[in-house]
């Protein structure tokens, strides 16, 4: 086999993969559920950084028992705040009557299990997964932050068999209009 046919073996067999991984998120779109979520966008502690946004997205804890949870201290400037200041619990995300919800994991698939964090004072629908999400931003697309007062950032999510939740999709809402955002 020459060099070149060497070449163009690695090639082939390069495409094939990034191929595999693009049917099977294609896939995973079309046959998972979908689902629209609140989510929260924060600048990541990382040396390289490129154009997308890293999101944490969050998920309804209604249905959780705190009993089950883990109590936490809030701690500021070295003080305790509160007694309960967060509740943390090892969940699946689902989608469940069009919204994110949460399930309590199990021991039979402990690499799909994420933390879910409900802080004290906050509604129970909006508890945060631990897990952050990046969602890549075309290089043209203009981002939308600063959000304005009274907007929330929205993230359409795939909800694949295993692993975390996929965004597709981003929307700002202010409350009235849901405006979805063209970042492709």
């Amino acid at each position: 086999m020459t060099i070149r046919a060497k070449g163009v073996a690695v090639l082939a067999v390069q495409l094939a993969l990034v191929l595999s991984i693009a049917v099977k998120y294609a896939w995973e779109r079309h046959t998972c559920a979908c689902v629209w979520t609140r989510a929260v966008q924060f600048d990541p502690e990382q040396p390289l950084r490129g154009r997308y946004l890293a999101l944490t997205l969050i998920a309804d804890a209604c249905a959780l028992p705190l009993d089950k949870a883990e109590p936490r201290n809030d701690w500021r400037n070295g003080r305790k705040t509160s007694d309960v200041g967060s509740w943390q619990w090892q969940v699946l995300p689902r989608a469940r009557d069009g919204a994110l919800t949460a399930v309590l994991a199990d021991d039979s698939r402990p690499e799909d299990a994420e933390a879910l964090v409900l802080r004290n004072g906050v509604p129970c629908s909006r508890a945060s997964l631990n897990s952050t999400t990046e969602f890549f931003i075309a290089e043209h697309a203009k981002a939308p932050f600063p959000l304005a007062k009274g907007e929330e950032l929205w993230a359409e999510v795939t909800m694949p068999p295993s692993g975390p939740p996929r965004p597709v999709r981003l929307a700002v809402s202010d409350g009235r209009n849901f405006r979805v955002l063209a970042l492709r």
